[in-house]
Formats: structure tokens, sequence, C-alpha cells
């Protein structure tokens, strides 16, 4: 045990809490599978507890029984005996509570004091190295996060369901399909058929790449549909909520696009200001549409996935009671700011494509995520992008549950209209793989359904 440098208190601990735990295991050994779910030994403060857990701990996995006489007995060839107190205090700690029935929730307090210190230590740390000043601002916030967030991961615990009741989850869902009226969509409509057709939209707990070379349209498609998703639901006044992380563009080109899109007036026009009454008139329209929306736009350059988890996490609690946040937008993935700039860029953006996967499963709705592609599509005949080709990282491939591949063969090819758009879904864990086409509507930064015959879209 040793005060705190810095205020000179002992740290936070619950000495009864830590006793009752391992009372409570030796009076009913079954415990101890329950307790490990949620502490280690480090989690305890004293030091002849460690040992004592450890102890325990290493019988269960040599498939020793645990009792007084035999967790002696390996204290003993441990060489520990006199470092926990003796036979004595392990009689003490038989004494210390009349069953084991508590020992989870003993546990729990463990768990919860170990995180307090966790967290006082990571803060002294980065007091030292703030006033140290050896390193630079952004060095040491990215160290304070990292830091901090190997507290937040102490209290992570494991979950178990039976198979019996995770089937029933899965009728339950079944059912709320069936009871849709559009019984091809099962997630979120993205608002162009042939992608809910192939999709069956947008889907809980799902990461979703969408990724192109420069220039291609990823960020007008993800504003499309963003649109999409937030007009929905006007008639009933309950527009879904969704949240825009846009890491190059500031918000208010954004606000832009999306007027043009939502009023097809020309961008071009609108840039120059050289607009007429009926333009304007179609611009007001679209701007109280709009304003009905639920959308929210961070446009904060040098985001990490601290930021924008915490961003999200408030957002889904301030709309708890209407339903939550719908939707995550991230443009682009590897303007994200790594935790740790020392590593390797490759390792740096695997983390980041996790995070984006572990968002998407904490919150419970579908995370997108834009994302560069590489040259060698360039050097192809087809000119066609695949998921090998992805920037840096061959993680975003392997945690994406759905990857899109936007293509524009007008570039290459000479002979395709310039206002066709192909999105090649090169990945879907439970789907169909394929190709599905749009017209790209350049005046208006507007996508729309595609009519083969024509080539124009439908009005979406």
């Amino acid at each position: 045990m040793s005060s705190d440098p810095l205020t000179d208190r002992l740290p936070p601990q619950n000495r009864d809490a830590e006793r009752g735990v391992l009372g409570g295991i030796l009076r009913d050994p079954d415990t101890l599978s329950t307790v490990q779910q949620h502490i280690i030994a480090d989690n305890f403060y004293f030091d002849a507890h460690q040992k004592i857990y450890q102890a325990m701990s290493d019988l269960a996995t040599e498939n020793q029984p645990i009792d007084l006489v035999i967790l002696y007995d390996k204290l003993r060839k441990n060489k520990q005996i006199e470092d926990i107190g003796g036979k004595e205090y392990l009689v003490d700690l038989w004494e210390a509570v009349p069953t084991g029935a508590n020992a989870e929730y003993h546990a729990k307090l463990v768990k919860d004091t170990a995180m307090v210190r966790g967290l006082i230590h990571a803060s002294n740390e980065i007091l030292r190295d703030a006033y140290d000043r050896t390193q630079s601002g952004d060095e040491l916030v990215s160290q304070a996060e990292r830091k901090i967030m190997e507290v937040a991961k102490q209290g992570m615990v494991g979950e178990t369901a039976a198979l019996s009741t995770v089937v029933k989850e899965a009728f339950d869902r079944l059912d709320s399909r069936i009871g849709q009226d559009n019984l091809a969509i099962s997630g979120l409509p993205t608002g162009y058929v042939d992608i809910d057709n192939m999709t069956a939209g947008l889907h809980k707990t799902e990461l979703v790449i969408i990724a192109a070379r420069p220039s291609v349209g990823k960020t007008a498609f993800a504003l499309n549909l963003v649109r999409n998703v937030i007009t929905q639901g006007h008639e009933t006044g309950e527009p879904p909520v969704a949240l825009f992380f846009s890491l190059e563009m500031a918000r208010i080109e954004l606000a832009e696009r999306l007027l043009c899109c939502e009023s097809r007036v020309d961008s071009h026009k609108v840039r120059k200001g050289l607009l007429n009454s009926d333009d304007i008139q179609k611009l007001m329209a679209a701007g109280d549409t709009l304003r009905k929306c639920r959308l929210y736009i961070d446009d904060t350059p040098s985001r990490t996935m601290i930021q924008i988890a915490a961003s999200a996490r408030r957002l889904m609690k301030k709309h708890e009671k209407e339903g939550g946040l719908k939707l995550i937008v991230i443009d682009y993935l590897q303007l994200i700011e790594p935790e740790n700039r020392r590593d390797p860029r490759q390792e740096q953006v695997a983390q980041i494509s996790r995070r984006l996967k572990f968002l998407a499963r904490e919150l419970h709705i579908p995370v997108i995520a834009l994302a560069q592609v590489n040259r060698a599509s360039e050097d192809r005949q087809d000119h066609k992008p695949r998921l090998s080709d992805l920037r840096e990282s061959g993680s975003i491939e392997q945690d994406a549950d759905t990857a899109w591949m936007l293509h524009r063969p007008g570039k290459f090819d000479g002979q395709t209209d310039d206002n066709v758009l192909e999105i090649i879904i090169a990945k879907q864990r439970n789907g169909p793989t394929g190709e599905v086409t749009l017209t790209w509507r350049k005046e208006y930064n507007r996508y729309e359904n595609y009519i083969a015959d024509v080539g124009m879209g439908d009005g979406m």
C-alpha cells in the first residue's frame, strides 16, 4: 500500500468487499466462475487479497477443489503464507461471511473501487506529463485519451446468454419484420430501391464502409443517404435522428449541398448567387423541409474515436424518449485521429475500424464510414475498385459488415454516361453481393434511382 503521491491520501479501497469476495468463494467455490467475469487479482487493493484470489484462480484452472486446507497448501507451496497473514487469516475470511450468495455483489464493489483507483492513477500520470512539458500538447491529449480508455475497458463485463433466450430474440425480430408494410426492408431504408432490395436496408449494429477513389462522389452519396433517412416520417412528425461527422468539409458546404439536392436547384447557380425567383422559392421550400429534419452535423476537424463516441452517446441520450439516434455517418475514416501517433499507420487504422464496429454494437445502430481506396484500381482494365484496394489497412475489410465500392465507369471507358454511378456491394455478411446502378445529377448534388432505358432518375 502506498499513498497518493500528489494528494498524500490513501487511494479508495473497500476492505470489507474484498474480504466478502474471498470469504464467499471459500464458502461456495462455485461462485468463483461468476466472480471471475467481473474482477481479476489486480483489482484487489490489498496485496494479501491479490495473492489469495490468484491462488484460488490457479486451483480452479488446475481442476482442484477450493477449501481452507487445499488453499493453505497452495499458498504454502507458493511461499506466500507469511505474506497473507498465515492460516489464521484464511480462517478469518471464512468467518467473514455466512454464505457465498453475495460474492458477485461484493465483486462488483471491488471492481468499481478498482476503476476509481485506476482513474486517479491515470489522472496523476496525466498531470505529471503535463507539468514535465517534454511532449507537445497534441501528444499529451492523445496519451490522456488512451489512459482514460484503458480505465474504461476495466469496466467491460462479459455476458453470456442461453440459446433459448437468443432464439426467442430472433423470433421477436422476425415478428417485427413480418409486421412491416415493406417486407423486403428489415433495416433502415436507404431510399434507393435496388440497394434496399439487395441489402434489406441499413441494419442495427452493422458497420457499413463506403469506399472510392477521390472525386468519385463519396460525400455526395453519403449526404443523399442521410437525406433519404432523415426525411422519412414527416407524415407522422417523427423523422429519425442522424449524426454526420464531417472531418473534411465545413458544415455550411454540406448544408448548401443538401439544399440543392432537396430543391433541385443548380448548385453552381447557388455558389455564384445567380438565382431567379423560382429558384429562391424552391430553396425556401427545401429549407422548410430540412428544418423539420433531425440531422446533427459535427464538422470539427481532427476528431478522435473517443470524441466521436462521446458525441454519439450524448445525442443518443438526448433523444432517448424519441427512440434515440438512428444513424451515424463519418466522412471519412482515414481522417480520424489515432489514439497513439507513434503506432504504425496500418495499426492506427485497424484500431479505428475496430472501434467503429464497437460503436455500432454499443449504440445498436448502423454506422457508415467513408473510406479512401488506393490507386490499384486505376491500373486494371475495368478500373473497378476492390476490397483489397482499401487504403492503409486490411482490417477495414475484416471489420465491415457491408462494404460498398463506388465506381463511375464514364470516367474511364468514354462510352457510359458520366451521370451513371455503379455501387459494387463487395461484401455483405448476411446477404448477396453484386452491383447496383444509380443516376448522378451533378448539378443538384443528387443521386436517384436508375432507369436503364433512359438513364434517368425516377424523381427520388
